[in-house]
C-alpha cells in the first residue's frame, strides 16, 4: 500500500526538503501506531519539519514527537503535533538550548510529569531552564527533573498509604514530614498537590516566586528535601531565577507559528 503512494511521498519529500526515505520512515512508524492515512500524512508532516529544525533523523524525531504526545495523553493529531513542534521551536529560539536537547530531556519525564498533573508547556519550560542554566547534557537535565517529580510522587503515594518514610529511584531516603515541613517553611502547602487541586508545576512556580525571600540555609534544605542530595544543584538552578521562569513559561504557552518560522529559516 505504501509503495503505491510513492508519488505522494516523493512530492512531500520535495516540499519539505528531505529524502523520500525519511518521508516513508516517519509514515511507517505512525501507521504502526494504528493511524489512518490522513492522520499519518498530517502528523508526519509536522514531525518531519521538527526533524529538519533539530537536525534529527526522521525515526528519532518520530519517537520524540510520539513520546511527547503519548506521555501527556494528547491525541495523535496534526494540531497537537504542531503544538509540540511550536513549543520546542520557540523555547529553542529564546534560550541557550535547542530542539534536540529539549526533546531528548522530555523523553525522560513526559509520562511522570503528566501523572503529577504538570502541563506539557510548563515541563518543557522547566527543562529548557535547567539546560540553559547548568549547560549540562539533555539527559542529565531530564533525569534531574524526573528524579524531583518522582520524589514528590513518592511522597504523595506514601502519604496516601499512611506511611512516613521511603526511598526514591536513586535509593535516597524520603521523609514525608520533612518534605512537607521544608515546603511549609516557604509558605507552600503540599495538601493542594496531594488532593489534586494543583499540579506539581504550579507548586514549583509558587516556590520559585518565593525563592529569593529565603536565606541560603533554607534554600539548600528545601532543595535537598525536594530533589535529594544528588540533584539539589539542578533544582536550585530551576528555582533561582523566577523572572526567567516566567519568561520561558510565556514562550512555551504562546508559541503558535514558531515551528513554521524556524522551518522556513532552515
Amino acid at each position: 500500500d505504501m509503495w503505491d503512494q510513492l508519488p505522494e511521498y516523493t512530492q512531500r519529500a520535495n516540499e519539505l526538503g528531505i529524502s523520500i526515505h525519511s518521508a516513508y520512515e516517519a509514515a511507517t512508524l505512525y501507521y504502526q501506531q494504528g493511524l489512518s492515512t490522513n492522520e499519518v500524512m498530517a502528523v508526519s508532516n509536522e514531525t518531519l519539519k521538527m526533524a529538519r529544525i533539530a537536525g534529527l533523523e526522521a525515526a528519532d524525531a518520530t519517537d520524540r514527537m510520539t513520546n511527547a504526545m503519548r506521555g501527556f495523553n494528547m491525541a495523535i493529531t496534526e494540531a497537537n503535533a504542531q503544538n509540540v513542534n511550536d513549543v520546542y521551536s520557540n523555547l529553542a529560539a529564546k534560550t541557550a538550548s535547542n530542539v534536540d536537547e529539549i526533546s531528548t530531556a522530555m523523553t525522560k519525564v513526559a509520562s511522570l510529569a503528566n501523572n503529577a498533573n504538570m502541563s506539557f508547556e510548563n515541563t518543557a519550560a522547566f527543562l529548557s531552564q535547567i539546560i540553559e542554566t547548568t549547560r549540562e547534557s539533555a539527559e542529565t537535565a531530564g533525569t534531574a527533573l524526573k528524579t524531583v517529580i518522582a520524589r514528590f510522587s513518592e511522597v504523595k503515594e506514601l502519604r496516601s498509604k499512611g506511611e512516613l518514610t521511603g526511598t526514591d529511584e536513586e535509593g535516597q531516603e524520603i521523609d514525608v514530614n520533612k518534605v512537607s515541613k521544608a515546603l511549609r517553611s516557604a509558605g507552600i502547602d503540599l495538601n493542594e498537590y496531594f488532593t489534586g487541586a494543583k499540579g506539581l508545576d504550579e507548586i514549583f512556580l509558587e516556590l520559585a516566586k518565593r525563592w529569593d525571600s529565603l536565606d541560603q540555609v533554607q534554600q539548600r534544605y528545601i532543595a535537598t528535601m525536594a530533589a535529594g542530595s544528588r540533584q539539589q544543584s539542578r533544582f536550585i538552578a530551576l528555582m533561582s531565577d523566577y523572572a526567567r521562569t516566567q519568561e520561558l513559561v510565556g514562550y512555551a504557552t504562546n508559541a503558535d507559528g514558531a515551528s513554521q518560522e524556524q522551518f522556513e529559516k532552515t
